[in-house]
């Protein structure tokens, strides 16, 4: 079925396919079984779906399906087509229904979940399939035999590429969504290029950015940024005054009697020319509002009684402020890529209402920028909407959203998003135009510092040692997606943050991805020992701070769950609970000096698996994922507090309520609920936590397997 992220957005869209004329379940009673006919005579004269006016959508008939702006109204969204013609060739036409009864399935009756892009990387793909079949004389995928596939691999074909996992993803659906087909599929089982004896051709990573350019482009932007903060306010009433141009212009050409400044090849332009001079009789306001309708596209950008503007000790034109501002708005969003990893469509999706999560952890304030995520699906991320930054992260927002929202206030087009553009209408800006444009500004404010010198190459034959892309003498282009590439690299090279807290950051289903963003991180210590050393001094301190704090809560008695928690409680129940607390040679286990020393010489360890969550193993393999049931009674584990448990207690509760309300409850996942559950409660008895039990429904129960001890 269609996934759409705004869920009222998704429940209307379903709604209008389900209430059509006189029935109440569309989908059921007349597509699914027209699909599952298979008459193309029929099928053709269908309506792909329909909109909130009842109005058809398309034509099953037509080869191209346009959705975009159904699904997803008031977005600035790519255009994402359906298309079922073949590099500008129709297909034939048996071959292009049964492709056209898969999407229809994907969109509208699947148990699974489908993104508009994946119904139409999932088309694309098995267009190319399609052509492989009609070369070979056969026009349906009921002959898609695994045979045929080896022979056309043996034979060298190139398309589809079968080293590529979107190939085999697409060809999947083929086999996932069999049952109700017109069409026989004979594929069994998920395919992958290891049944053909291939492996995935290697995906091109992006560059890490030097040490010398990134770190210097950091300091600049935010040497700016902390300049500018004290002064946002001033910010946003310098946009505030910008946004009164269309204003300006109508009293301008009003009292001169003729249209000025006008960029002519716009249609637009032209038609707001032509309203003009047809006006007999123009008063001010008139005029006013003819600007306002057609929102004319100006030379200059803005025209009118707006010709010197203040900001700091500085006097600006119109023009003057605009450059200025597009600037700061540049390197407000080089600092936010840069120090939370976020891609450009997140940072396109920043909220600008209660944008920022403030927490206090520890006595330390953490702060948080929220934005909606990019890429979420079942096999590849996490739902996660809020990326940890720093303080001058947080200001780099503020100060952007102060210079944004005037813009946002003030388009007239009922389509707001977080970045609007200063030019004609403000509009908001497409993702594509933040990337282009950031790339663009970049290239320009670094031009001195873009080419690559001997150090550079240096730092890439560590970071990236088979690129072959840029040799000494080049100039970097630098995309935001380099920057998260960038800051995962860095950051794990300095050994500051661990893969699973990446993974968190990055909102990666697998921490494979995140090590893969993180690659050859560990060799980059090799390069900068000095600044290696002082990080790596912090960590045995704050490491050190961990294994005092768990002693001091043991020495007073206070809970702490875990097997080694619980094992040491123990210990002090027996009684000579003097000498628990210090060593052989009598060190006191009560002081940092004590546990910086062991630390130091590796006599003890300790890394952070989840909040609250200590193991003091080096073989653990739980760096990458976390399962309580693991962690309740593990003999190198210390829970020190209930905070992450009764967090994971209450999503697998909410996953499984969901499940059984949508229909989606299984075996597997009422099991992998239910031990979630279990588990935190138990850490949680442990802790001594007062707390509610969950009361698990009869449908959960009805498919666990019962546990007999013989």
């Amino acid at each position: 079925m269609l996934k759409i992220a705004d869920a009222d957005r998704l429940n209307a869209v379903m709604q209008c396919q389900q209430q059509v004329g006189s029935y109440t379940n569309y989908l059921k009673d007349v597509l699914e079984p027209a699909i599952a006919r298979g008459d193309w005579d029929e099928l053709e004269q269908m309506p792909i779906g329909f909109d909130d006016s009842g109005d058809p959508l398309g034509y099953i008939k037509d080869d191209v399906w346009e959705l975009t702006d159904y699904f997803y109204p008031n977005q600035s969204t790519a255009t994402l087509n359906i298309l079922f013609i073949n590099d500008g060739k129709v297909l034939e036409r048996n071959i292009k229904n049964e492709l056209k009864t898969l999407i229809l399935k994907m969109l509208w009756l699947s148990h699974r979940n489908y993104s508009l892009d994946c119904c139409c990387a999932t088309a694309r793909v098995l267009k190319n399939f399609a052509v492989a079949l009609l070369n070979d004389g056969v026009n349906s995928f009921s002959h898609l035999l695994f045979e045929r596939i080896e022979a056309w691999i043996l034979c060298g074909v190139t398309s589809p590429n079968f080293r590529s996992s979107k190939t085999y993803n697409s060809l999947n659906r083929l086999i996932i969504e069999k049952v109700g087909l017109p069409f026989v599929v004979t594929l069994k089982g998920a395919l992958k290029a290891s049944n053909f004896g291939l492996t995935y051709k290697e995906i091109k990573q992006f560059i890490v950015l030097p040490p010398s350019l990134y770190f210097n482009a950091l300091n600049t932007s935010t040497a700016l940024i902390e300049e500018l903060y004290a002064y946002r306010d001033e910010l946003g009433s310098l946009t505030q005054l910008l946004t009164m141009w269309p204003e300006n212009y109508a009293k301008n050409i009003h009292k001169k009697g003729k249209v000025v400044c006008l960029r002519m090849h716009f249609k637009r332009a032209d038609a707001f020319k032509t309203a003009f001079y047809a006006m007999e009789s123009r008063t001010e306001q008139e005029v006013i509002a003819l600007v306002r309708e057609y929102l004319p596209a100006v030379v200059r950008g803005f025209e009118g009684d707006i010709t010197e503007l203040n900001f700091k000790d500085m006097t600006l034109t119109a023009n003057e402020a605009v450059t200025l501002l597009r600037d700061y708005v540049e390197h407000c969003k080089f600092l936010i890529m840069a120090l939370t990893g976020m891609r450009i469509d997140e940072l396109n999706s920043l909220h600008w209402t209660d944008g920022i999560d403030i927490s206090m952890i520890e006595g330390q304030e953490v702060n948080a920028l929220r934005a909606d995520m990019s890429k979420t699906t079942g096999n590849s991320q996490a739902r996660q909407d809020t990326f940890v930054t720093t303080e001058v992260g947080k200001k780099a927002y503020e100060v952007l959203n102060e210079i944004m929202t005037p813009l946002r206030n003030t388009c007239e087009s009922g389509q707001q998003g977080f970045f609007h553009s200063f030019d004609t209408g403000f509009y908001r800006q497409k993702k594509y135009t933040l990337s282009d444009n950031f790339s663009v500004w970049f290239a320009k404010k670094f031009a001195t510092e873009l080419t690559i010198d001997a150090e550079d190459m240096k730092y890439l034959s560590i970071s990236d040692p088979k690129q072959k892309t840029h040799k000494l003498g080049d100039a970097f282009r630098v995309t935001p997606h380099q920057l998260r590439r960038t800051f995962a690299y860095y950051l794990v090279g300095y050994e500051l943050l661990s893969f699973p807290q990446l993974k968190q950051q990055f909102s990666h289903f697998s921490t494979a991805m995140s090590r893969y963003y993180a690659k050859n991180a560990s060799k980059f210590q090799k390069w900068n020992k000095t600044t290696y050393n002082e990080v790596n001094d912090e960590r045995v301190t704050q490491q050190a701070q961990i294994y005092l704090h768990i002693y001091q809560k043991l020495a007073n008695n206070e809970r702490i769950a875990g097997g080694k928690g619980k094992a040491f409680a123990k210990q002090m129940l027996s009684g000579n609970k003097e000498n628990l607390f210090t060593d052989r040679t009598s060190n006191d286990m009560l002081s940092l000096a004590y546990w910086e020393n062991a630390i130091k010489k590796k006599k003890r360890h300790l890394h952070v698996v989840a909040p609250g969550v200590i193991c003091t193993s080096t073989s653990c393999a739980m760096r990458t994922s976390v399962s309580f049931l693991d962690c309740v009674d593990c003999d190198n584990d210390y829970v020190v507090d209930a905070v992450f448990a009764e967090a994971n207690r209450k999503s697998a509760e909410i996953n499984m309520l969901y499940d059984i309300e949508h229909g989606e409850l299984t075996a597997s996942s009422a099991t992998e609920s239910y031990k979630k559950i279990i588990a935190a409660q138990r850490i949680m008895d442990d802790l001594d936590v007062v707390y509610d039990p969950v009361v698990f429904p009869p449908e959960v129960k009805g498919v666990l397997v019962p546990f007999v001890e013989l």
